[in-house]
């Protein structure tokens, strides 16, 4: 099809190359005689002219018409309901999939995460954070992913929110309790119905890695697990996501945000930087770029969302671990394109879904694409700053 399209392109230039290379005409001589005759024929050469020019514009229809063939007209009426993204097939009916990922320096680089659609990331005790990463269309996750580290009440809190599935090894007794209270369908590694799933890396393992950073599971086991009726595959008739995408998401009147810094704690600093001919946000963190360790590709994203809340270190706990209020209200930020603005959040009950406006109550539009969504303490202090290499 492109040769053909080539093809006739250059015939029409060809065409139009003739039509304009005539022999030009002279001018004739003023007559003081004024005359009644018939009108002199017209030249042969400006007769091909007319002929030149109709095949050029025929031909250069014809091409057009064969471009539009070629590119089929987008289906907005089937889309990633957490990403906005065109799909072959409709799969927002398929409940997500949401994994735990580890985060500490000695268990990086993690596999599988620049597949998510969204990734979650809040702290945990000691200042360290954990992700939890959402595949909306799970089927289509390649590879492994890990290493799969213990969940928490507030991750648990996401999962129910979205209807989720949840892919963890182990937990606190409080996550267990709300897995229990809020009847979410997980997959442990570390026992129940699907924990043979999970394998040990063992590459890792040799190479002095601590055990308890070497847990994975193949994406493709987990699908078929589901697939297998263990677990149900599809949303309720009742369920539905409100989220809002565009095609262009940087905000009007945001501010410059080339470079966005988010300090979770004294061990972990965010980072996104924003590239202007990607059109996405590079995300790095410990100061090096955040990678998948299967394709070795630095994650990227299109929006970044940043949630303050109350975070505080719970009473008598012995192993510091930490309450993260889900619900209620707070501001935030959003930023898209290299620009930010502040945000409202809101979340009815701590298993409803994330609700976010623009400051004056409109709902917050995204860019089509993938988000990272930071859940902080109201005392961090995240910066926005330009890049002064581009400027």
């Amino acid at each position: 099809m492109k040769r053909l399209i080539c093809m006739l392109l250059t015939l029409a230039m060809i065409f139009s190359l003739v039509g304009c290379g005539g022999t030009a005409q002279e001018e004739p001589e003023e007559s003081t005689n004024i005359v009644d005759e018939e009108p002199a024929e017209t030249p042969e050469e400006d007769s091909g002219a007319d002929e030149a020019a109709l095949a050029a514009a025929d031909a250069a229809a014809a091409a057009e018409e064969a471009m539009q063939e070629e590119v089929p007209a987008v289906d907005w009426s089937k889309v990633n309901p957490l990403t906005g993204e065109p799909t072959e097939t409709d799969i927002s009916r398929k409940r997500p999939v949401m994994v735990m990922l580890n985060n500490l320096k000695q268990a990086l680089p993690q596999s599988g995460n620049s597949q998510a659609d969204v990734i979650y990331e809040i702290l945990e005790e000691g200042g360290i954070t954990r992700m939890l990463a959402v595949y909306q269309d799970f089927d289509s996750v390649e590879g492994n992913l890990g290493s799969i580290r213990s969940t928490r009440p507030y991750y648990v809190s996401l999962v129910a929110g979205l209807d989720g599935i949840l892919v963890h090894a182990g937990g606190s007794n409080a996550a267990y309790k709300q897995i229990g209270w809020r009847g979410v369908d997980h997959i442990d590694a570390l026992g129940g119905n699907g924990s043979n799933l999970f394998w040990r890396d063992k590459s890792r393992l040799n190479a002095g890695v601590a055990v308890e950073h070497t847990m994975f599971v193949t994406a493709s086991d987990i699908a078929n697990f589901i697939a297998a009726g263990n677990i149900r595959a599809n949303h309720e008739d009742d369920f539905s996501t409100h989220l809002t995408f565009v095609e262009d998401a940087t905000p009007a009147d945001g501010s410059i945000a080339d470079i966005v810094t988010i300090p979770y704690s004294y061990y972990k600093t965010g980072e996104f930087v924003y590239d202007p001919e990607l059109g996405k946000y590079l995300v790095s963190e410990f100061g090096a770029a955040y990678t998948d360790g299967q394709t070795g590709e630095q994650v990227s994203v299109e929006n970044v969302l940043i949630i303050m809340t109350n975070v505080k270190p719970i009473e008598g706990d012995k192993k510091g671990r930490i309450e993260v209020t889900m619900n209620g209200s707070g501001i935030g930020y959003f930023c898209n394109g290299g620009k930010y603005i502040p945000i409202n959040w809101s979340r009815e009950k701590s298993y409803s879904q994330y609700v976010f406006t623009t400051m004056d109550g409109q709902p917050l539009e995204l860019g089509i694409g993938n988000s990272y969504v930071n859940i902080v303490p109201t005392t961090c202090s995240v910066s926005f700053v330009a890049n002064k290499t581009t400027d």
